[in-house]
């Protein structure tokens, strides 16, 4: 139990929500939404030609991000890469899911059966998280497991408009 507090309140921290000074109320206009696939402590950034999305309405029929290889590379370079020894950068993928109305939802162990959900980072781990479609972003907030290891996961994608 007391990990899995811990484990939340570092989330919320990585999330910015411990921050002192912050005596104003933020709307969704003051927050920069960036794109990020982070890992850990690492932004993988996105190789968009290998990201999938595809839904409609709030069905997902497959939403798969994958990292960038040159920035995994460069990430190899460094002595204390936590996941030196991996060969290919992160890949999160969310198939066969249902959201709510609100267009989100939580994804949990064991909660969907008919779905395939997980983090693929030198091996397959499961993905506890938090899914919203919102203002043309996919937003996940949450934790995936690389190696039996929980690690926060945050990814924010820019959904592609068709011109």
């Amino acid at each position: 139990m007391k990990y899995e507090i811990f484990m939340f309140v570092s989330l919320m921290n990585f999330l910015g929500f411990s921050q002192e000074n912050n005596t104003e109320p933020i709307t969704d206009k003051e927050i920069k939404t960036e794109e990020i696939f982070m890992v850990g402590d690492y932004n993988f950034l996105f190789n968009k030609s290998e990201c999938i999305i595809e839904y409609k309405k709030n069905k997902v029929n497959n939403f798969t991000f994958v990292g960038n290889e040159e920035v995994f590379e460069k990430f190899e370079e460094k002595d204390n890469f936590e996941f030196k020894d991996f060969i290919y950068p992160p890949e999160l993928y969310i198939r066969n899911l249902t959201l709510d109305e609100s267009m989100e939802e939580k994804i949990g162990r064991n909660k969907y059966m008919d779905s395939e959900i997980g983090l693929y980072f030198g091996e397959h781990g499961m993905v506890e998280a938090q899914i919203f479609i919102k203002n043309g972003w996919i937003k996940i907030l949450g934790f995936g497991e690389v190696y039996g290891k929980k690690h926060p996961v945050k990814i924010n994608f820019k959904i592609p408009t068709l011109e």
